[in-house]
């Protein structure tokens, strides 16, 4: 006899603009501490890339239960932001400043469709969130793409407390970036590149429990 299995819907698109395509939420991210569960997701799928803006889902009974709504202060669809689209998003959890972060790509139009910045929104509860704060704003010509977000979370370790988001640009070839926070995402040291220039996609911070942050990626994408 096979389990039977509930389904949940914990969010809609609630948007109506005619630029993008609606009744579409993708791309998810999720991380759970205890009871509490966030995500988050692209609501309004544009053709050519990103989203109207970022929604997010948050249970605080272990998913019996779930709030939603969008992430302010990102888009001008949502109607509080100054960026065109969002995109690439990715939540966790900073222990230390018992604090959930949510990382976006936030989309510029102007020259074709491109990621223009990387964005880090707070909350305390998972349920009320800050405007984002800027991790980094792409130089003229460059095109920021696939960035996430990691945290030191191991208390004995000498960076516990830590953040860290990685991304690649894209018109440098892929050549991966990072910027650190100390502060629990409050503010953001400027990029660095690996010592060695690495170039690749979808590269994740992964912290090590003794603080080294290990960095898994794929091959560049061809131009």
């Amino acid at each position: 006899m096979q389990a039977q299995t509930t389904l949940t819907q914990i969010s809609n698109d609630t948007f109506t603009n005619i630029t993008s395509q609606h009744e579409t939420e993708v791309e998810p991210s999720s991380f759970a501490v205890g009871s509490t569960i966030v995500s988050a997701f692209q609501i309004g799928r544009f053709t050519d890339g990103g989203a109207s803006d970022i929604g997010f889902a948050t249970s605080t009974d272990g998913g019996s239960t779930w709030s939603h709504g969008n992430l302010p202060g990102i888009t001008k669809v949502g109607g509080t932001g100054t960026y065109d689209r969002a995109t690439d998003t990715a939540v966790t959890y900073n222990a230390k400043f018992k604090t959930w972060l949510i990382e976006t790509l936030a989309m510029s139009e102007a020259g074709g469709a491109h990621g223009a910045a990387v964005l880090v929104s707070g909350s305390t509860n998972g349920i009320t969130w800050s405007n984002p704060r800027t991790v980094s704003v792409v130089e003229s010509g460059d095109f920021y793409d696939k960035p996430w977000i990691g945290c030191d979370n191991t208390s004995t370790s000498p960076f516990y407390g830590n953040c860290y988001v990685t991304w690649d640009d894209f018109a440098l070839g892929d050549l991966i970036e990072m910027s650190r926070s100390t502060d629990g995402g409050k503010t953001w040291s400027a990029k660095q590149k690996t010592s060695g220039s690495a170039f690749g996609t979808g590269g994740i911070p992964l912290v090590q429990p003794n603080g080294t942050v290990i960095v898994p990626l794929d091959d560049p994408i061809p131009e």
